[in-house]
């Protein structure tokens, strides 16, 4: 039970640590404050994740070579990484990251480039970082231990509840409005054809109806703007199956900033 304690803990800090990291790349690559991650707080949980299945599945790699242990740590991270890509495009629809234009990619999941990153982050894990953590970790008393793994899990669960919940919100609200925005364009097709047949009567009609799909489209782009806006900037190469929905919203939000 203590070592389940311990592990959960290491899972968070090296959350952290991985939000850190990504935080900062991104807010160098996009010359602002980012706070880069699929939740709202400090973490990166595929960090976390990646960083427990090295510990756990390379438990030897304080005595392997450098060589040995980058390349197993390398495929390991990986192929967690091309799980969490698969798993989040079916739940929410989305592709959160895609290196179809590196080299050496995998279905633009995963690259080469990725994979060496992965692998000596790993190396430094084992080698450098996670003996002082362990050791650090190993000092907490017991009720300490303990409380400190329940509050940080309430939290987490509040946090993770709360993302997935607007997240699948989001999804509904893009479907919603890529069915508007086809609409939309039909009707505009019928408004144009009633134009040229001369048809006043069905011409004042149908443009009521645009009036009206233009209006719901926007009172469903207006909505959740904040929430819309972080994940915006957190994930700028973010994809959705309703791709014009999407677009349309960004191009919202990004006009709402300017003065």
């Amino acid at each position: 039970m203590d070592a389940a304690a311990r592990m959960f803990l290491y899972l968070i800090i090296y959350s952290v640590v991985g939000w850190v990291y990504e935080s900062i790349l991104c807010s160098i690559t996009q010359r602002r404050l980012v706070n880069r991650g699929f939740l709202n707080g400090p973490l990166c949980p595929i960090y976390g994740f990646g960083a427990v299945a090295v510990i756990l599945l390379l438990p030897g790699g304080q005595d392997e070579s450098l060589i040995k242990l980058f390349l197993s740590s390398s495929v390991l991270c990986c192929i967690l990484e091309y799980f969490t890509s698969y798993l989040l495009e079916k739940l929410f629809h989305a592709r959160w990251w895609d290196y179809s234009q590196r080299h050496f990619n995998l279905n633009g999941r995963v690259c080469l480039e990725g994979a060496v990153v992965f692998g000596v982050m790993a190396v430094l894990l084992v080698r450098y970082l996670h003996p002082f953590v362990a050791a650090q970790v190993a000092k907490l008393p017991r009720a300490w231990l303990y409380g400190m793994d329940v509050g940080i899990f309430a939290i987490l669960m509040v946090d993770l509840t709360f993302t997935v919940r607007h997240l699948l919100g989001l999804k509904g609200r893009l479907a919603e409005i890529q069915k508007l925005l086809q609409a939309q364009k039909e009707a505009g097709q019928r408004r144009l054809e009633a134009l040229g047949e001369g048809l006043r009567g069905s011409l004042a009609a149908r443009e009521e109806s645009a009036r009206g799909y233009a209006e719901r489209i926007s009172a469903l782009l207006g909505s959740r703007r904040f929430q819309d806006r972080r994940l915006m900037r957190a994930f700028p190469g973010l994809k959705f199956r309703d791709s014009e929905a999407w677009e349309q919203l960004k191009e919202r939000l990004r006009r709402k900033k300017q003065p």
